[in-house]
């Protein structure tokens, strides 16, 4: 059961609605749509064994640098994530909770936590509350500092919501 008082800050925040494009890097061998990765592993707003989700960045300069981070926190080097997929997704979600606010904009108990911090259990447990709370995705700035990102919860979309590959274009090396 996640925190009940993330629970209610995050329930507090006026879903949103989100329509447009996002893009989503994966390794060729992976459906771009697949969250199980992260349902097993956990991210930053899913902790590991949990539910899936699809990490996209807004941008994609966000995507590139997503990209980075990944293998610099991997240990190891860009190269050895070759090749990969850059795909863009089509997007319309109708439950978003938004936290790109200032952080004065938000409920007490989200303003004070740390979203970019490189210990993952703040942002674990408001992606936990929003997703019990049926929201189709967290709305963040990126870890990166630059951009901003989304994850989508593909179990919790509405009938009316849509995340659809429209193409994607081959890394064969880094960006």
């Amino acid at each position: 059961m996640p925190d009940v008082r993330l629970v209610d800050a995050v329930d507090r925040i006026p879903p949103t609605t989100y329509v447009g494009e996002a893009f989503r890097h994966v390794a060729e061998r992976w459906h771009p749509l697949s969250g199980a990765g992260a349902r097993l592993q956990g991210g930053r707003w899913n902790p590991p064994n949990s539910f899936a989700t699809l990490y996209l960045a807004v941008d994609e300069a966000t995507a590139v640098a997503e990209y980075h981070r990944m293998a610099q926190r991997s240990g190891l080097v860009a190269e050895d994530f070759m090749p990969r997929r850059l795909y863009r997704i089509a997007l319309e979600l109708h439950a978003v909770v938004d936290l790109t606010a200032a952080p004065s904009g938000l409920p007490d108990a989200l303003a004070e936590l740390d979203f970019q911090a490189r210990d993952l259990i703040a942002s674990q447990a408001v992606g936990e509350a929003a997703e019990h709370l049926g929201r189709e995705a967290v709305r963040a700035p990126s870890a990166t500092g630059s951009g901003n990102i989304l994850a989508v919860f593909p179990d919790r979309l509405h009938p009316d919501s849509k995340v659809e590959p429209l193409d994607f274009r081959l890394w064969s090396e880094p960006p």
